[in-house]
């Protein structure tokens, strides 16, 4: 099992088009349906000698050509057999690739640092920045320049603070525990300090327990330094200040988003095209989960404010003009989920592109900020992420990043689409296929699926946080809970958590939770695709109409079945569920409150 570390929730997605909306729940139609213009039909991967490389971020050249930033070093969990974590590098050569409209490689060009941003100039040169380097590349992807960061100032003394920070960091993290350990030393410094003929049993028996309460804490205590030594070493510390997270270019200036060199946050540095005369001209500016994105035309430097819920127009010198834009998840003009929108783009007549992660929705507005449409709606998967957008003006084509599967898509003008994509052929072929194991027949098989094939007992107690916490949510409830106990060890180690989650599927496309991270909420399910031969089924997870989740069921019969949660392409974990009787599903338990297991009518 792999884990791709981020401050992302960890998600994936696929969802229907307009044409399988009415197949939805209404919490899951989309309203906005009937004004797109535009329709996803297709996707470009990035490749590097005929491998999938991670895709870091895009742009579009005056030629309606695709400029991806691809490879770098990228950080893995890996899962041991013992259910355990450890951290794995991955890397690969960081490339400024570029490609057709139709997703052909035409030229890529090596650099000496991971690019994160790219943008290109009214002239046609290309700035491409990352790891606190910035390089101009000419429009034929001839290296002409090659300089750091302005922002990075005495590169001795940000490696300082960042120890400093990541020190700081850890301390908070482990503080807790640190604390209780004290404590205990404190209590046990006491008791062994009594001559052993004074020792009562019960002094005995409770030095025994706090030696073993502090050997419990040392543990948890030394498995989290382990767990976020990767995130929070001074070398992490340090990469996230160095990092270029994107870049606007205009007829005379380069701006350059990146990591506060004091405190947390981003700022924007302005440099004219030789890459000198470094100016800051924004501070303190917010972003939600390692994502800030800015554009830039002729009049405005353009923020996509998504801790706020608007865009930002300042002038060149940081000034800022106007902005606009609420939150709003009903109104077609107002951004959704937690944090939008996630990343702009500018037009050539003066309109602003807004791109709305998890949600997937690109909105066009004017030079002024008045709404004018929704182009479409993309799969880009649930969470927070990098949603870089293009608009190829010749062709009437949008692209926009899935950060998830590292994959480019393409929405084309409804009259170009097809009346179905191969998606949807999938997912309809699915739904009226193998899907139909899962919701039963309501007569003699029942559309409830769990560990124990009963409905399980509501659990006790809280969650575990920090970077697994939800993945161990969705599936995962306490260890206290009966069905935990009835699941063997090799299923358990297959995610390396407890499970006690229960799945009931309708036929409308309702989706109702026991236990874990989603129960209570509005959700909903699509099918994905199906392989009949491997006798498995793709099914979506969504809850408020973002989907979170893909789930890979294979059955062993009509009544048992292997769930794999996925993550992109990858299986994090599998484990085996069992129908329950039709009889006993006339309740779904709520972890909130004191339940009973359904009884037998």
């Amino acid at each position: 099992m792999i884990y791709r570390t981020c401050y992302l929730t960890i998600v994936a997605a696929i969802s229907l088009s307009a044409a399988f909306a009415g197949i939805l729940p209404a919490a899951a139609a989309d309203n906005q349906l009937a004004t797109f213009t535009h329709k996803q039909v297709r996707f470009i991967q990035p490749e590097h000698n005929g491998k999938p490389i991670e895709l870091n971020t895009f742009c579009l050249d005056k030629s309606g050509n695709i400029l991806a930033c691809v490879g770098g070093d990228t950080v893995e969990y890996v899962a041991a057999e013992d259910g355990s974590f450890e951290t794995k590098t991955i890397s690969s050569p960081k490339l400024l690739q570029t490609y057709s409209p139709d997703g052909k490689l035409l030229h890529e060009v090596s650099l000496d640092f991971k690019p994160t941003a790219v943008n290109q100039a009214p002239n046609g040169t290309i700035f491409v920045a990352g790891s606190g380097r910035i390089a101009n590349v000419s429009s034929e992807g001839k290296l002409l320049l090659v300089a750091d960061s302005p922002h990075l100032g005495d590169l001795a003394e940000m490696k300082k603070k960042a120890e400093e920070a990541a020190k700081v960091q850890m301390d908070q993290l482990t503080g807790s525990l640190t604390a209780q350990i004290e404590r205990l030393d404190t209590t046990l410094t006491k008791l062994k300090e009594k001559p052993a003929e004074e020792l009562t049993d019960r002094d005995k028996l409770r030095l025994k327990t706090l030696q073993e309460q502090k050997q419990m804490y040392c543990d948890q205590e030394k498995e989290m330094q382990t767990m976020y030594s990767s995130y929070f070493s001074a070398d992490a510390m340090l990469e996230r200040v160095l990092e270029i997270t994107s870049m606007a270019v205009t007829s005379k200036d380069v701006f350059l988003c990146c990591g506060s060199s004091e405190g947390h946050g981003y700022e924007v540095w302005r440099t004219n095209h030789e890459l000198s005369s470094p100016k800051k001209v924004v501070d303190s500016l917010g972003g939600c989960c390692g994502q800030c994105d800015i554009q830039a035309n002729e009049d405005h430097l353009i923020l996509a404010e998504n801790t706020k819920f608007q865009v930002g127009l300042l002038n060149r010198d940081g000034e800022r003009v106007t902005s606009f834009g609420q939150q709003d998840r009903t109104s077609q003009d107002g951004f959704g989920s937690c944090c939008n929108p996630m990343n702009v783009r500018c037009c050539s007549n003066g309109d602003i592109l807004t791109a709305e992660s998890s949600i997937g929705y690109i909105k066009r507005f004017d030079s002024e900020g008045k709404f004018l449409g929704t182009v479409g709606k993309a799969k880009i998967g649930g969470g927070c992420k990098h949603v870089a957008i293009g608009f190829d003006e010749k062709r009437d084509h949008y692209y926009i990043q899935y950060e998830d599967r590292n994959q480019i898509c393409v929405m084309v003008p409804l009259s170009e689409a097809p009346e179905f994509t191969e998606d949807e052929l999938a997912a309809k072929q699915a739904r009226e296929g193998l899907a139909q194991k899962l919701v039963g027949d309501g007569k003699t098989l029942s559309g409830a699926w769990s560990l124990t094939g009963e409905m399980p007992v509501a659990a006790s107690g809280s969650q575990p946080g920090g970077i697994f916490g939800l993945i161990t949510q969705v599936f995962g409830t306490d260890d206290s809970s009966e069905e935990s106990a009835e699941v063997s060890e090799e299923e358990q180690l297959n995610l390396g958590m407890e499970q006690a989650t229960l799945f009931k599927f309708s036929a409308d496309g309702k989706l109702e939770m026991s236990g874990g991270y989603f129960e209570g909420g509005d959700n909903s399910w699509e099918a994905v695709r199906q392989d009949l031969p491997n006798n498995t089924v793709t099914f979506a997870q969504l809850q408020d109409g973002i989907q979170y989740y893909d789930y890979q069921v294979k059955f062993i019969d009509d009544n048992t079945a292997t769930f794999s949660m996925m993550y992109g392409q990858q299986v994090m974990g599998s484990v085996k569920y069992k129908r329950v009787p039709l009889h006993k599903t006339s309740t779904i338990p709520s972890t909130s409150a004191t339940t009973e297991t359904a009884k037998d009518e």
